[in-house]
């Protein structure tokens, strides 16, 4: 019986593996490390740009952030509103199958500079849903404390290759209001949805425990 425990026990282990296998995040540069950059707290980033490896500014322009505030992940981030401008940024494509469903995870926070709410949008430029729009709560965070939120959304993919797009949208109507939504460790990877027939695997091997932990039991009482 005590065998019959163990491959039990093993079973229901490697089923969940299966469940929780990790997955190679499909994005490039995804927090923002690599590139050519200066000494400075930041460096400012505008249309044409070719500096920031893997991401291309569309729109308006960014700040490239290095010491001047804490990173989610490793040491850089952006601020996707630089020098009175809301920027809007493009990363190089990635593949993708056709009617698969992705998640595109990213950590979001807050120019601290200014105390009002930072809101970016972001979509897929090969998606089923979005665009999706994100808001940051400023309140009491500040350049050693930015309080980095892990956001995310999902999509079908509609062709063979995709792209994001991440803009901030704080206060568009308000120059002044520049001072923008905080963007890092952007992840794209298949969505962490297990099969049906893995989760009837899963929920067959723990039931045969169930069922041989009773029986036990009732052996040891009898």
């Amino acid at each position: 019986m005590k065998k019959s425990l163990i491959t039990g026990l093993t079973y229901a282990i490697l089923v969940l593996g299966i469940c929780g296998t990790a997955k190679a995040n499909l994005i490039t540069n995804g927090s923002f490390e690599d590139g050519i950059y200066s000494d400075n707290p930041y460096d400012t980033l505008s249309i044409g740009s070719t500096n920031l490896d893997g991401w291309s500014v569309e729109s308006g322009s960014i700040d490239w952030i290095g010491s001047y505030w804490q990173a989610s992940e490793g040491n850089r981030s952006l601020d996707l509103a630089g020098l009175y401008q809301h920027g809007l940024i493009l990363g190089v494509a990635f593949n993708t199958e056709i009617g698969k469903t992705y998640r595109v995870q990213f950590d979001m926070a807050g120019n601290p500079d200014q105390s009002y709410d930072k809101s970016l949008v972001t979509v897929s430029t090969t998606g089923s849903s979005g665009p999706h729009t994100f808001t940051f709560n400023q309140t009491g965070h500040t350049k050693t404390n930015m309080g980095w939120e892990t956001n995310y959304f999902d999509f079908v993919a509609l062709d063979s290759t995709s792209q994001l797009f991440f803009g901030d949208v704080t206060g568009l109507e308000d120059y002044r209001q520049a001072w923008g939504a905080a963007l890092d460790n952007v992840i794209v990877e298949l969505a962490p949805v297990p099969e049906p027939s893995t989760l009837l695997l899963l929920g067959a091997g723990l039931a045969g425990l169930g069922l041989f932990g009773r029986r036990s039991q009732k052996s040891r009482q009898n």
